[in-house]
């Protein structure tokens, strides 16, 4: 066993947290969405958003860093291993809730205020929860999920007397956790869930969702759904199915602002789905290779551009369909805001992806998805608020040709 040593509470934070492909995706999330908090302080509809999600994810990296522990004897080998773990994601949740405490000041809502509430109490009953039962993680998140977001769109201000009553839930689960069961434990079935868990990454999505009609995408996107598997064609079933339920939503109350965000938030985890699996299937090419299907490795890596290609422009057709239809509720943006919204949100898939061509390092490869994340919404969002004339609708159309064409070259350093 490993003698105990002081070391600094930061102390391999880059690699515990951003190599493993499951905390990381959530970790990465949060800080994006927390930096968006400050972004958004002047748009009420967003800066919800953002203020859940961040907080949520947060919460959600550390249940998987947890989910490690119960799969692995580390905690038994590593004196002080958990403690050092744990105080670093209790340190990042200080500061997710810093960040959104700052922009709830900035905004001066209060009401703000019971969402970040809210948010810690759906956080921490996501974390102790699996700190015990590691089957829960995906079922668990994705209902978290799905009901942050509920809340965001079908509540317009959370009402602020729920501040004093979400504090007093957090406080309890926080003092009595210990009576719920045995935390940290390790579990031979821990290790099974773990493993499955890499495999879709950060997914939320139930490993058997929608799975039996993805086929046709999975075929019309090889090899590129080769590397992510069947979470690419689940993914963009789901984000189809939001966009038909927000639109739906939108024609008796006008959340416009609200599908957008959740549409392009979405849209770019999937992007951040694939790249994670690529990078986790490396030693995948060298099968892919050898299949009686292409040449050389040259042929198939074009082929894989093409395959990102095709994800690009299948993208931007749902998003033009999903914004032409919000906007029959809400006549002040023009086809030109669809458009470029449209070509932005191409456009962004296609930098991330041109990235992930070039960046061999995990570390680099985790920041620089996380500015082209932030790049590719903002962009989005502000072509869809204000690209309402025929020169924005040129200079985007030009990026996303010029991105389509990088993200070819850049094929060949995978």
């Amino acid at each position: 066993m490993m003698q105990v040593s002081k070391r600094p509470w930061y102390q391999g934070a880059v690699n515990f947290w951003l190599k493993d492909v499951g905390s990381a995706s959530y970790f990465i999330g949060a800080i994006i969405t927390s930096l968006l908090c400050l972004i958004a302080t002047g748009i009420e509809e967003l800066i919800t958003l953002t203020i859940m999600f961040s907080i949520i994810c947060m919460y959600s990296a550390i249940a998987w860093q947890s989910i490690r522990m119960q799969a692995t004897e580390w905690q038994s080998l590593v004196v002080g291993y958990r403690k050092h773990v744990m105080f670093q994601g209790k340190v990042f949740i200080i500061l997710s809730n810093l960040i959104a405490l700052l922009s709830i000041i900035i905004a001066g809502n209060i009401n703000l205020l019971a969402t970040l509430t809210v948010a810690n109490l759906v956080g921490i009953s996501i974390w102790f929860l699996n700190r015990s039962f590691s089957h829960l993680f995906t079922p668990v998140c994705y209902f978290s999920f799905f009901i942050a977001t509920l809340i965001c769109v079908l509540i317009e201000q959370i009402p602020v007397w729920l501040i004093p009553v979400n504090i007093i839930a957090f406080i309890s689960i926080a003092l009595l956790h210990n009576n719920f069961s045995s935390a940290y434990v390790w579990r031979p079935d821990a290790l099974i869930n773990y493993r499955n868990g890499l495999q879709s990454g950060w997914s939320p999505i139930p490993s058997g969702f929608l799975s039996n009609y993805g086929s046709p995408i999975n075929k019309g996107l090889f090899p590129l759904s080769y590397f992510v598997g069947s979470g690419l064609s689940q993914y963009l079933i789901l984000l189809t199915l939001l966009c038909i339920i927000g639109v739906a939503i939108n024609l008796f109350h006008n959340i416009t602002e609200h599908v957008i965000f959740v549409l392009t938030l979405t849209l770019f985890a999937i992007v951040t789905l694939s790249l994670w699996s690529k990078v986790q299937k490396q030693n995948s090419w060298e099968l892919l290779f050898t299949l009686p299907i292409y040449n050389s490795s040259h042929s198939a890596k074009i082929a894989l551009s093409n395959s990102v290609l095709k994800l690009a422009v299948l993208v931007m057709g749902l998003c033009f369909l999903t914004a032409s239809a919000l906007s029959l509720a809400n006549s002040t943006f023009l086809i030109f805001n669809i458009l470029s919204y449209s070509l932005a949100c191409s456009a962004g898939l296609l930098l991330s992806f041109t990235i992930g061509n070039v960046c061999k390092n995990i570390n680099l490869l985790s920041l620089f998805l996380c500015l082209s994340f932030g790049l590719s919404m903002a962009l989005a969002n502000y072509m869809f608020d204000h690209g309402d004339s025929v020169v924005k609708l040129v200079l985007i159309a030009a990026y996303a040709l010029f991105m389509a064409g990088l993200n070819r070259v850049t094929v060949r350093y995978i």
